[in-house]
């Protein structure tokens, strides 16, 4: 596996700039974003479920340096209850990190799509509660699972979910491994602003490719929410275009699968 060192660089100097860029005098280009993570809790995520609560951190940095007011839920499905639950609303990065501690390994059955419902407070579980900010803030739900969705109650599928994202403005990403697993959730994420990424980038315990797999979902995070706001201040068109450099940098370094 190569990890394209020169790519990195480049990207590292668009998060610098970007951090000089956006300085506290520029608070009227702040963007607001409610980003949730949506965790598959069955046993072969742990890894995952770690590396995400280690490296929050480092991907909230990435979307603060390039002008993104962000806070974090965390939804957990497929334990031994099944149903999804909120471990967490909308906070800090750090409050998130502690909130990921709670995550389970202990389930078999995976209901992504009535999970992602729940976490847009619909569908047929709609008890969460999540308290977007509503206005501009931009809505993105980014699910993790290595399993297609399975074992939804009736009423939660990928027609009644694309409906539901489409009402809610909302952008939908995943982080997938498998064939089975990526045609579940693939048109879902297209149609709805996203990209499907490697989870198997993320399910290692090689911290080099780690930072290298969060570096470069943050940065696409932060340019779907840039563009999903509907209002690209001055400051905020320079990081983009900081941060194209590093892309045309280093495109075999997406970690992307589409």
């Amino acid at each position: 596996m190569r990890l394209f060192g020169m790519a990195k660089q480049v990207a590292f100097v668009a998060v610098a700039a970007a951090a000089m860029i956006m300085g506290p005098s520029k608070a009227e280009a702040v963007i607001m974003a409610d980003l949730v993570f949506v965790v598959d809790e069955s046993g072969s995520m742990g890894g995952v479920q770690t590396n995400l609560r280690n490296n929050i951190g480092a991907f909230a940095s990435i979307l603060s340096a390039g002008g993104v007011d962000a806070q974090y839920a965390l939804v957990g499905y497929g334990s031994s209850t099944v149903r999804p639950r909120l471990l967490t609303d909308l906070t800090d990065d750090a409050t998130f990190a502690t909130a990921a501690q709670g995550l389970l390994t202990n389930g078999g059955t995976e209901p992504g799509y009535e999970a992602t419902m729940a976490a847009l407070n619909g569908g047929p579980t709609n008890t969460l509660g999540i308290s977007f900010r509503g206005g501009s803030a931009v809505k993105n739900i980014i699910i993790l699972t290595d399993e297609p969705s399975n074992g939804d109650l009736a009423g939660a599928n990928a027609t009644t979910l694309d409906a539901l994202l489409t009402a809610e403005s909302a952008l939908y990403n995943g982080v997938l491994r498998g064939t089975s697993t990526i045609n579940s959730y693939s048109t879902l994420i297209t149609n709805h602003g996203g990209f499907v990424f490697d989870l198997n980038q993320f399910n290692t315990t090689d911290q080099t490719v780690i930072d290298a797999f969060v570096q470069d979902f943050a940065q696409r995070k932060l340019e779907e929410i840039i563009q999903a706001s509907g209002a690209t201040p001055e400051p905020v068109t320079a990081v983009l275009g900081l941060l194209s450099l590093g892309a045309l940098a280093g495109a075999t370094s997406r970690r992307r699968i589409a």
